[in-house]
């Protein structure tokens, strides 16, 4: 789920994760509960952060085109 960034005119910024068919609707203040607009940023949709839970993946894991074996040609042997 997306997280967004919000602004509360009397607080300040706050972040929010809701579903992308929610982006445009105001979100209430955590402090104050008044409605606050989302700011003009693009949405974190994940990938960038690790998971608390464990170790991030390593970059190449062996399955992607760049560590694949290279086979010669017949020309090449």
């Amino acid at each position: 789920m997306p997280t967004y960034e919000y602004e509360c005119a009397d607080c300040g910024p706050f972040t929010e994760a809701h579903p992308i068919a929610e982006f445009d609707r105001p979100q209430p203040c955590p402090d104050c509960a008044a409605p606050a607009p989302r700011l003009l940023t693009a949405p974190a949709l994940g990938g960038g952060a690790q998971e608390a839970s464990g170790p991030a993946a390593p970059a190449h894991a062996g399955g992607c085109a760049c560590c694949m074996p290279r086979r010669l040609s017949a020309e090449a042997v």
